[in-house]
């Protein structure tokens, strides 16, 4: 029965155990080939993505440090402005979400009402005869 049959890839979401959480940090990645600045854009207890203009290759081990924090890891996957880096041991979920606290969010009126356009009276839904 083919309607049935297990997949043998995985996709890469369905791979994670931990619950990720988007952070707005800096951060530094310390390796033995020089460190490189940069911010985290998600935590969670068993990596970060870690955002920088040049990230190191695949397979570079490192500490990631952000506020009072460091663990040592290794990056598991590297484009061209970010990686990933999975931490050696899962890191405690109060780091994670102090972390997470550090994120600003901007406060404010959803939109702008003066820029909001007012609809003329009537047209939806053919509520105005044509004859008036």
């Amino acid at each position: 029965m083919a309607l049935f049959q297990k997949l043998s890839t995985v996709v890469q979401d369905e791979r994670r155990m931990v619950q990720r959480y988007s952070v707005n940090c800096e951060a530094r990645l310390k390796m033995l080939g020089g460190d490189r600045e940069g911010r985290l854009s998600d935590l969670s207890e068993a990596g970060a993505r870690f955002d920088t203009l040049n990230p190191p290759q695949e397979g570079v081990s490192g500490l990631l440090q952000w506020g009072e924090h460091e663990f040592f890891g290794k990056v598991v996957w590297a484009n061209e402005n970010s990686c990933g880096v999975i931490f050696e041991r899962p890191i405690p979920m109060s780091v994670v979400e102090e972390t997470c606290e550090l994120v600003e969010v901007a406060s404010g009126p959803v939109a702008n009402f003066g820029n909001i356009p007012v609809a003329k009276r009537g047209r939806r839904a053919g509520l105005v005869s044509r004859d008036s």
